[in-house]
């Protein structure tokens, strides 16, 4: 299991700007503490909301950003969209290499349908892999990684806000609190930090 992670409302987000500890080689994410970094990032594989099942496992040799969200919130949840699929957009051709792999927090309102209608309105690109689920199926994966669910019915309810950065080998690096703005060509730097050297 993983750290507690920061908590966010989704009636009032914040505002200000997430950084990285001082000497990280990360502009914004938070560089993990000696006893969390490097752990092998929980594996996750669950329906994906444009079809099929889609498992972390298949991400090898790709790092990738994990988040958790829920569609129909009024505000933090398209933030971090908003700003995540800003991320991929400043990585250029960079972003063909990059996942993100965004977890439900509400398995009761996140239906296939209305989640590809929050992805289409967010204008996600396919590399942004939204993965919906029972509340069986999801809560495994929330104790994992720590992540506290929407209460069915409180849109001001607190639901974990955060972004995990996983590198190509599949281990834990970095995370970032979402809840307030956050500086994305930072955050596309760290990414970039992350990517194998390309084959000669």
């Amino acid at each position: 299991m993983l750290g507690i992670g920061t908590l966010a409302g989704c009636g009032g987000s914040g505002s200000g700007s997430a950084t990285a500890a001082g000497g990280s080689r990360f502009q914004v994410a938070q560089a993990l503490p000696a006893g969390l970094s490097g752990r092998a990032a929980p594996a996750i594989r669950l329906a994906d909301a444009r079809g099929g099942t889609f498992g972390t496992r298949s991400l090898a040799g790709k790092p990738y950003l994990v988040t958790f969200l829920y569609a129909n919130c009024p505000d933090v949840c398209p933030l971090i969209g908003a700003q995540l699929r800003d991320t991929l957009a400043k990585l250029g051709s960079d972003a063909a290499r990059v996942a993100v792999v965004a977890v439900s927090v509400d398995p009761r309102g996140d239906t296939p349908a209305t989640v590809r209608a929050w992805l289409r309105r967010e204008r996600e690109p396919a590399q942004f892999r939204y993965l919906i689920g029972s509340r069986g199926a999801l809560a495994p994966v929330w104790r994992a990684w720590y992540a506290a669910p929407q209460i069915p019915g409180d849109p001001e309810s607190a639901h974990t806000a955060i972004v995990w950065l996983v590198d190509a080998r599949g281990r834990l690096v970095a995370n970032l609190p979402a809840g307030r703005p956050f500086d994305t060509s930072g955050l596309a730097h760290d990414v970039r930090t992350l990517l194998p050297a390309a084959s000669s």
